[in-house]
């Protein structure tokens, strides 16, 4: 059986850059393991599962797109299909440029810029016929399953059905919520279909769009068609049900940045026996570690103000909405640990007490008829007697005593929800903020320089080579989730050293405002003001006000762009002078 690798790729704005050099090392290595091996071999190595947030939903889009259908655009350090999105591409020239359809008064930059590029790197290349290879890549599975993190504006109603009082007495009511987290997912096969493209397209751009620079996108979406997003996770239907209902998308990072979780939902899709989980990988990717936000000073008394309250508020909503998803990979790993040491103490237990082994026997019967009810659980206790008779020693339990041991453990995973025992391996590639060029001005930076984007690139390139040779020097030894991913690639110790001499000589990591282009600086400057004008007139504000706040507003931009302050007759005015 073939060894599964899922890819979560998290939000980064700009620094899609990293994750881009990233995951070409990674897909880099995972061809190269494949090369001679045949089709039909177990030591294969093949990617089933891309999930994203933000940018990572655009990289995710991109590189499945290239694994079907486009492999050669997975090729070469600098001329891969995400060097050219992540690096070359996206500017702030061409953001800041007017495109048809773009709404200027909802956004500071073109969202339809983004969709050119990937109009560009993936749909005009089927229709001008510009793929030189047709055909999957060769870490590709049969079938591919996307997942983009989404968050609906509108909402989606979820419903539970319940007793309610009322002065006649009890009555039928109904329990809502409105869920505005929502997801995008597809299931890609070898076979191009332009329509499903299209929509993805669209997704990323509306999976991308970071509040406030690009305008939220429209998406049709279909309670039926799109059951495994909606009716299959218990929503509520909408227009009907079967028709088609319109929500607009903005930045899917604003509630799930991290999107692991999306990953493992999909691979269950696939995953069913035990050797599925136990051959299953993920790689986590994103420039940002995960650090603790915890805040122990924080406190309140008599001095207090509520901004201060407000703000922390706002952060704690905002952390606690990319807790869930992350935690429960430790959550289901420590589940599955303690189920083994629990079934290691079973064991010792009926071993120590012979004459008592049919009367736990006929307590577990009980028990489990309890919990199957008129459901078989022969497939449960096949399953798990494999996973766990392991060693000859365990084989050769009397057939009373195993089978009580196992029906044991059959009862404590089944209470315990971890059907299948999957415990998720997985491999994060991080870095530090310090060691990134573009994570300044909230990670747009840079889009204002192309030699930050390249920095971080070759950054993720590094980062992504020194997982790899840490998997090759550790793989033969069982770690605390088990086995490393057995990959037979060359070392990259030497590859490492000549790319990190080129990133020292970038000297880049330290970058401010103010070494970035000025003209891409300036330029963005006049953008915001110009916006920051155009609205406050959309939303009528007097003239005298809107100057104040043009006026007040004109130091903090001019000091954050680092714009340089103009002269009147060789005196420097101040930042507000026009």
């Amino acid at each position: 059986m073939t060894y599964r690798v899922a890819f979560a790729i998290s939000g980064a704005v700009s620094l899609g850059s990293y994750e881009a050099g990233t995951i070409y090392e990674i897909i880099s290595a995972l061809s190269e393991h494949n090369k001679n091996l045949p089709e039909n071999s177990n030591d294969r190595i093949e990617i089933d599962v891309l999930s994203g947030a933000s940018a990572g939903g655009m990289t995710a889009a991109l590189i499945a797109h290239k694994l079907l259908y486009d492999p050669a655009m997975l090729n070469g350090e600098t001329s891969n299909a995400a060097y050219k999105a992540w690096v070359e591409k996206v500017d702030i020239q061409g953001l800041l440029s007017h495109h048809d359809d773009d709404f200027p008064k909802t956004s500071l930059l073109s969202s339809n810029f983004v969709g050119k590029i990937a109009e560009d790197l993936i749909t005009n290349r089927h229709k001008n016929n510009e793929i030189p290879e047709p055909g999957p890549h060769n870490t590709a599975a049969k079938k591919i399953h996307l997942g983009l993190a989404m968050s609906n504006l509108n909402g989606v109603d979820y419903k539970l059905d319940v007793f309610s009082t009322s002065e006649e007495g009890l009555d039928q009511g109904e329990f809502i919520q409105t869920r505005f987290q929502d997801r995008v997912t597809e299931e890609l096969t070898n076979e191009y279909k332009a329509k499903q493209w299209e929509d993805i397209i669209t997704a990323c751009r509306g999976c991308g769009a970071f509040p406030f620079a690009f305008s939220p996108m429209k998406l049709a979406r279909n309670w039926v068609r799109h059951q495994h997003d909606y009716a299959s996770r218990g929503a509520s239907p909408f227009n009907n049900g079967s028709k088609d209902e319109n929500f607009y998308y903005m930045d899917g990072g604003a509630f799930n940045n991290y999107p692991l979780g999306l990953a493992r939902t999909l691979t269950r899709k696939i995953d069913s026996t035990p050797e599925d989980f136990e051959n299953r990988y993920y790689f986590y990717i994103s420039p940002n570690p995960k650090n603790s936000v915890r805040d122990a000073n924080f406190k309140v008394d008599a001095t207090s103000g509520m901004k201060d309250t407000a703000l922390q508020m706002a952060k704690s909503i905002f952390w606690q909405g990319r807790f869930q998803e992350w935690m429960q990979v430790e959550t289901v790993n420590e589940k599955v640990k303690q189920l083994d040491e629990r079934a290691e103490e079973l064991l010792q237990v009926l071993s120590n007490n012979p004459g008592r082994l049919q009367t736990h026997s006929a307590a577990y019967d009980s028990l489990l008829h309890a919990l199957y009810g008129p459901s078989s659980y022969t497939n449960d206790f096949q399953r798990l007697e494999k996973a766990f008779c392991t060693t000859p020693q365990l084989q050769q339990l009397s057939p009373l005593l195993k089978d009580t041991w196992i029906k044991g453990i059959v009862i404590m995973e089944k209470s315990g929800g971890l059907e299948n025992r999957e415990s998720m391996k997985v491999y994060t590639i991080t870095t530090t903020n310090e060691d990134l060029a573009s994570e300044h001005l909230a990670g747009f930076l840079g889009f204002l320089d192309k030699r930050l984007r390249e920095h971080d690139y070759l950054l993720g390139r590094i980062r992504g080579m020194q997982v790899v040779e840490h998997i090759l020097n550790h793989k033969d030894n069982a770690s605390a989730l088990g086995k490393h991913l057995p990959l037979n690639v060359t070392s990259r110790a030497a590859r490492i050293n000549e790319a990190t001499a080129q990133l020292l000589a970038m000297d880049l990591s330290d970058v401010k405002m103010k070494d970035v282009n000025y003209e891409n600086r300036q330029a963005l400057y006049n953008r915001v003001r110009e916006r920051m004008k155009q609205w406050l007139k959309d939303e009528n504000v007097s003239w005298i006000k809107t100057q104040g706040i043009m006026l007040a507003s004109k130091s903090y931009l001019k000091n954050s762009f680092e714009i340089e302050k103009q002269k009147l007759l060789g005196i420097t005015m101040p930042a507000w002078y026009r």
